[in-house]
């Protein structure tokens, strides 16, 4: 029995938790990446990359760095750049085992512009790396580097998404999150970011599984990505109605046992910090307040959920839900 409640556990997961949103992620966005076309392939096979760049990427495997993945594009809407991953064949440290650089060349010969050697970059066992890509996300003409990392574990914010520009020969971080998708959610022709609240992650004990998730809607607005879910209300009523199936059928599966209502407590977090996200924080905690008073099926239960109602009336999550400003910036 314990096993198929655990099955059953982690089914209902994929209902509760908005994080998981698809799997397009960043594989939706047109981006050039030039890499091997098959696992096989990928695994042991060098990307192919221009001439230009050609003389640099044997300078730098002669000091250890294996070319791993690449993608070139104009970045800067002049000149011609390669972003590219390197593996270090002997790191010292697990943070030093791959390394960004974005070169920059003028077509006969080119040089790094850009260099950080702490990446975390995550390859699966078929030897595919995560993602890299080159496209506009902003709408400004010009192509910006998509990259998602990895520090492992199993966590919401393991996995981060670092958005790259270059102008002027300089390289700016504009964008590092947890993000989920890109979408157009408004039909603007820019995408926004659908970024992770991994805030309540593990909230009171809660198993990861059970853990309430919510979105946050990041628009690019004056040259940066900003906070602005409250703009996105279409969004956020299909998110709540989403997940408000997803109490429904967390439920049914309560029983007296002491934690057979996590994840029924857990989808109801999630929807109440979405309803905060859409910016009305009142209606979520009176959503919260009616969902956690009913449906319990010990004292115990009925405990645990009176100390998390009294967290979000007056405790740190009561801070948390209101603390999120429109505007405010991402980075």
């Amino acid at each position: 029995m314990a096993v198929i409640s655990m099955r059953i556990v982690f089914l209902l997961t994929s209902l509760c938790l908005l994080v998981l949103l698809g799997n397009d992620q960043l594989a939706a966005i047109n981006g050039s990446a030039i890499s091997a076309t098959t696992n096989q392939q990928a695994a042991q096979t060098t990307p192919r990359v221009s001439p230009e760049f050609q003389p640099e990427v044997s300078q730098l495997a002669s000091t250890g760095l294996k070319l791993k993945e690449a993608v070139e594009a104009s970045l800067d809407g002049a000149a011609h750049h390669l972003a590219a991953i390197f593996q270090r064949e002997k790191p010292k440290a697990p943070n030093e085992a791959f390394e960004l650089r974005i070169l920059e060349g003028d077509g006969q010969t080119a040089k790094t512009i850009f260099r950080r050697a702490d990446f975390f970059f995550s390859f699966a066992l078929t030897g595919q790396p995560n993602q890299l890509n080159a496209t506009d996300i902003n709408g400004d003409g010009l192509k910006e580097i998509i990259v998602q990392s990895s520090s492992g574990g199993n966590c919401w914010s393991c996995n981060p998404t670092e958005i790259y520009q270059v102008r002027n020969r300089k390289v700016e971080l504009i964008a590092a999150a947890p993000v989920q998708k890109f979408a157009d959610l408004n039909a603007d022709g820019i995408q926004e970011l659908l970024v992770t609240d991994a805030r309540w992650e593990s909230y009171d004990d809660l198993s990861h599984a059970a853990s309430p998730g919510a979105v946050m809607v990041y628009a690019w607005r004056r040259g940066k990505y900003v906070y602005g879910s409250r703009d996105f209300a279409l969004f956020y009523k299909t998110e709540a109605d989403r997940l408000r199936a997803s109490v429904e059928a967390a439920r049914a599966e309560i029983t007296a046992a002491e934690y057979s209502d996590e994840l029924y407590v857990g989808c109801a977090l999630s929807l109440a910090i979405t309803y905060a996200h859409a910016g009305d924080p009142d209606r979520a905690l009176k959503e919260l307040e009616t969902l956690l008073n009913s449906n319990w099926k010990s004292a115990v239960q009925s405990k645990h959920r009176a100390t998390i109602l009294e967290d979000f009336r007056k405790g740190d999550s009561a801070k948390k839900i209101r603390e999120m400003k429109y505007g405010d910036p991402l980075m």
